[in-house]
């Protein structure tokens, strides 16, 4: 965190709120110059607008009490002070409330009672915001992990993947749950969540990259957005809205690390395809898994996207009847990763809320971070051993 004063006003209606704000603050290790103005007097008198804007603050705490006189306070600081980071406070956070809050122009929502943590989370992002550069030309990369047969573990790679992309600190990370009926993502990580992938595609009109963020939660480094909660999803993922998450999160991530099951409406299936770098396949050697994963090749073949392909041939052991080299023959695509076996622990992990390769030290850890270094083309340099027979 940098150590560099940010200049801060506090608006809200009761002082003792103002007050309990500030000792926040002096519980964060940042340092401000706080002004503080009441909210009343700033809708009603012009002397406290322009005190407000002489001081010029950074960033602007807005204590949302009310909804209509809130949002009404946010257009006029937006108004006031158009390049001062607007910070609401709100009792109860909703996709309603937080699209209908950046529409008026905030630029972040925390959660009352607010904690020095979540503050310090919040500048955090606003620092982070700051400091990119004016050009936005660079453009993250989108990998996407599916599978033809349900169990042959593509969630747990793509969470691992993610934990392990993270730790490379190549830049930010992002994790998206396109899973359905139901999303297993923040089951996997222990995350209670407030927001999922359903609000960000309803908010993809307005979605930017401090909007999606917010609707983000934070996992072992890496950011989720997570899954459908539940089974009364509205019907098919509108396509324009889903092409524009993706396009958000891949300005805003150096790398989106996307869930896409092979039973999602095919039409959406191609956007993600389409847009990832790389389409990883993963399968386990087995006859069922063979059969359905050849359909599935031929399915993004026919939309141009076989050469995308790369088969990530999952829990392998030596006593397996189907060898690797039969899998590439029976597919006619070359097996591009082995994992081995341990699934004892990828149980485990899985039961503690983490991802295996965070805190296993097994081989199966060790493959998923070579895998993830081979993906952004920068291999690790690992001694050699037993381990190597699994590497591709």
């Amino acid at each position: 965190m940098t150590s560099s004063q940010i200049s801060l006003a506090i608006v809200a209606t009761s002082g003792e709120m103002r007050q309990l704000i500030n000792e926040q603050l002096g519980h964060t290790g940042m340092t401000f110059r706080v002004v503080e103005v009441d909210q009343y007097c700033l809708a009603r008198t012009d002397s406290s607008t322009r005190r407000l804007m002489s001081a010029a603050p950074q960033v602007v705490l807005v204590d949302m009490d009310d909804l209509t006189s809130g949002l009404q306070t946010v257009r006029v600081l937006q108004s006031a002070l158009p390049d001062a980071w607007l910070l609401v406070m709100a009792g109860s956070l909703d996709s309603h409330l937080l699209i209908e809050t950046m529409r008026a122009g905030a630029r972040d929502l925390l959660s009352k009672p607010v904690t020095a943590r979540a503050l310090t989370q919040a500048f955090s992002r606003y620092l982070a915001e700051k400091q990119r550069p004016a050009d936005e030309s660079h453009v993250g990369v989108i990998h996407c992990v599916t599978t033809a047969k349900g169990g042959s573990g593509a969630t747990s790679v793509c969470i691992n993947l993610a934990s392990a992309l993270s730790a490379m600190q190549d830049g930010p990370v992002a994790f998206i749950d396109l899973n359905s009926p139901i999303g297993d993502a923040a089951a996997y990580l222990n995350l209670k969540t407030q927001f999922c992938v359903s609000d960000a595609l309803a908010a993809a009109a307005r979605l930017d990259s401090v909007l999606l963020g917010s609707f983000m939660a934070r996992s072992n480094g890496f950011s989720v957005l997570p899954g459908l909660k539940d089974y009364h999803h509205k019907g098919p993922i509108e396509l324009e809205a889903l092409g524009k998450v993706l396009s958000v999160a891949s300005q805003t991530y150096a790398h989106v690390l996307v869930d896409l099951p092979s039973w999602i409406d095919p039409r959406a299936f191609h956007v993600v395809a389409d847009m990832a770098e790389k389409v990883l396949v993963v399968l386990t050697p087995e006859l069922p898994a063979l059969w359905r994963t050849d359909r599935l090749l031929s399915f993004i073949g026919k939309n141009g996207g076989k050469e995308k392909v790369r088969l990530l041939l999952n829990r392998v052991h030596k006593k397996d009847e189907i060898r690797e080299s039969e899998v590439g023959k029976a597919l006619k695509h070359e097996v591009y990763w082995t994992l081995p076996n341990n699934y004892s622990a990828a149980i485990q992990a899985i039961n503690m809320g983490v991802p295996l390769v965070s805190t296993n030290h097994s081989e199966l850890a060790r493959s998923y971070r070579e895998l993830a270094a081979d993906l952004i083309g920068h291999p690790l340099q690992e001694k050699s051993g037993l381990f190597s027979l699994f590497k591709r």
